[in-house]
């Protein structure tokens, strides 16, 4: 499982990386632009993505968030694409630290909105790599909004293929 679980974290900040690339080239103004979605704007849908993976890293380490980190954010987009990636890296460093054993541990969690429950570590993990997915989906689709062209594609194959 940890294999599994590396490959899948190793991937979550390649794609991140990818996305990071070009959203550094976006002018404040358009990060701020407001553009249908389930975030206003692809500034607040990184520091969303920042906002889980923080939160889930933290549960794994047995804290428990008791708001979210964004908002105490005053940053720039360039700054909450930094701190993205940092904690990307940081979710790789920990999973591999981790034994097999690790994977399948329960923690209960407190949730910030939802309440209580116990989850397996190794399906936290996945669950946020899967989230981080579904809303880089959502950058891509703002990204074209915005005017920006030749946008990466992040699909898992496409880093299994570069990482050989």
């Amino acid at each position: 499982m940890k294999k599994i679980y590396t490959q899948y974290c190793r991937y979550n900040f390649w794609a991140n990386q990818k996305l990071s690339a070009i959203f550094k080239e976006l002018p404040e103004e358009k990060a701020d632009q407001f553009v249908e979605s389930s975030f206003p704007s692809a500034k607040k849908t990184i520091l969303h993505i920042w906002d889980a993976e923080i939160i889930w890293l933290k549960r794994l380490h047995g804290e428990m968030p008791g708001s979210f980190p964004s908002n105490a954010f005053v940053g720039n987009t360039i700054e909450a694409i930094a701190g993205l990636l940092k904690t990307s890296r940081d979710f790789i460093d920990f999973v591999e630290r981790q034994d097999d054993i690790f994977f399948d541990e329960k923690f209960t969690v407190q949730t910030i909105t939802a309440g209580s429950y116990t989850q397996k570590a190794g399906e936290m993990i996945h669950h946020c790599m899967n989230h981080s997915t579904y809303h880089r989906g959502q950058l891509l689709m703002m990204a074209r909004q915005l005017g920006l062209k030749n946008l990466p594609s992040t699909d898992m194959i496409f880093y299994l293929r570069e990482e050989g």
